[in-house]
Order: C-alpha cells, then sequence, then structure tokens
C-alpha cells in the first residue's frame, strides 16, 4: 500500500471510529424500555464491527481476519474472563492492603444491565479505533515494538479529557499495552473487546470504582476508598494505581510469552 493512502485510512479511519464512539452510544435513547434499550446498544455495538468489517474490505481490500465469527464466541468469553479476573485481582490486592473496604451492597439489576450493554460499545469502538486500526497497520507496516509504542501512548493521552496526566500514563501501560497484547496473542480482536468491556462494567458497576474518572449513576457495590494517590489513583480511580499498573503489564507480558510459545 502506498504511503500516502496508508496515511490516510490511519486519519480517516481513526476520525471515523472516534465519532461513532461519542454518537453510537445515543441510539438507546430511542426507546425507553430497558430490554429494548439494552438491545439497541449491544446492536449499535454490533453494527460498529459490521461497518469496520466493510471499510476494510473497500479500501484494504482484504478478508477481515480478524474479525472471523468462528472465533467470535471463543475469544470473547475467553476475552470477559481475563477482564473480569485481571479487576477482581486489583481490587483484592488493594482489599488486602487496606485501600478498598465494602461499605454496602445494592444491586440494581436494571442499571446494570444498560451499564453492560452500553459498555459494549465502548469496547467495540475503542478496540476497533486503536488495535484494528492504529496497532495493526503499524505492526503491520513497521513492526510490533513501534505499534506498541505508538498506540499504547494514544490510547492514554486520549483519556486525558477525563484523567490527570499520571492516570494518563498509567492506562497506556496497563490498558494499551495490554490490549495490543491480547489483539498479539490471537491476531484478533475479540479477546480484546472483551477484556475492555469486562474491565470497565467490573471495575464501574460492580465493584463502584470510577472508569476513567467518569462515575456511574448505579453501582452493585458502594466501596470505602483510602489511602495514598498511588495506590488509590485518586480522584481518578484505580486505573491511576501503581498496582493496576503491574498488573496489568504482568497479565501483557504472559499473554505474548504463551503465544511466543
Amino acid at each position: 500500500m502506498p504511503l500516502w493512502k496508508w496515511i490516510l485510512l490511519i486519519v480517516f479511519g481513526s476520525v471515523l471510529f472516534l465519532f461513532l464512539s461519542q454518537t453510537v452510544p445515543a441510539v438507546g435513547s430511542f426507546s425507553n424500555n430497558i430490554w429494548i434499550k439494552a438491545l439497541l446498544l449491544l446492536l449499535g455495538a454490533t453494527a460498529v464491527l459490521g461497518l469496520y468489517a466493510v471499510w476494510v474490505k473497500v479500501f484494504e481490500r482484504r478478508k477481515v481476519s480478524e474479525l472471523r465469527l468462528q472465533r467470535a464466541l471463543p475469544d470473547m468469553l475467553t476475552g470477559l474472563l481475563i477482564g473480569s479476573l485481571f479487576i477482581a485481582s486489583v481490587v483484592g490486592v488493594l482489599a488486602l492492603m487496606g485501600v478498598y473496604r465494602i461499605n454496602s451492597v445494592n444491586v440494581n439489576w436494571i442499571g446494570l444491565l444498560l451499564s453492560f450493554a452500553a459498555y459494549s460499545i465502548v469496547a467495540v469502538t475503542e478496540e476497533v479505533l486503536f488495535r484494528g486500526i492504529l496497532f495493526r497497520m503499524i505492526d503491520e507496516r513497521y513492526g510490533a515494538l513501534l505499534a506498541f509504542i505508538i498506540s499504547s501512548l494514544t490510547f492514554g493521552t486520549v483519556h486525558l479529557m477525563t484523567v490527570d496526566f499520571w492516570t494518563a500514563m498509567a492506562i497506556s501501560a496497563e490498558a494499551g499495552f495490554m490490549l495490543a497484547a491480547a489483539y498479539k496473542f490471537r491476531n484478533n480482536l475479540w479477546i480484546p473487546i472483551g477484556i475492555h468491556w469486562a474491565w470497565n462494567f467490573t471495575l464501574g458497576p460492580i465493584f463502584g470504582v470510577g472508569v476513567s474518572g467518569i462515575s456511574e449513576d448505579a453501582y452493585a457495590i458502594i466501596p470505602e476508598i483510602s489511602g495514598s494517590y498511588i495506590l488509590t489513583g485518586g480522584n481518578n480511580g484505580f486505573e491511576g494505581s501503581i498496582v493496576t499498573v503491574i498488573i496489568g503489564v504482568a497479565v501483557g507480558i504472559l499473554m505474548l510469552v504463551k503465544r511466543k510459545r
């Protein structure tokens, strides 16, 4: 592919899917019925995947191997499991350190359902943008090392809209690196989408910690969090915790090691 076309595809693809990440969630407002609203959100995420497949076929003229349907269910479930266990491990370690304590439990099943559906769009649009377009295209042209660096730093930098500089760089390491490693693990988007989806849902609505500095309307667990900024992440939540960085990088390295084997 000529360099000028390669650059245009990255730029316009990034702009398109960044725009979709901000607009597609609005489909949930088309109905007041909880089940229909959740279904619309899930269909919105599916439509974004379909648009990405069309984008690749039209402009790159190749099969969309990173969205192989035969790997969708097993790899998505694998990603959801990894993401859930990752966040549970972070919260568990911080609980053992006395940073995280459960104050009360108040499960709002409707709120959890809508949050779960809404986070599907976040996971899909961001993974298509940062792993499907940015990481993959740089990896194919210039190699994995440069792809890891650029995609991870870019992923963290865009979070500066909601978190401080340290947390943005922490997100680059713990999430940008780990999710790119998840992509390389099977060379498809299903695992990183699953991890991203479970990460946001488990950390926010389940454990009651803000995701990228954004508060939820309903939490299953109301926690009491105390400790130093380096452990709690302050107002930015546990994504700014050094514990999350260490475990996230370790999980990413583990996936790369298992891929090599």
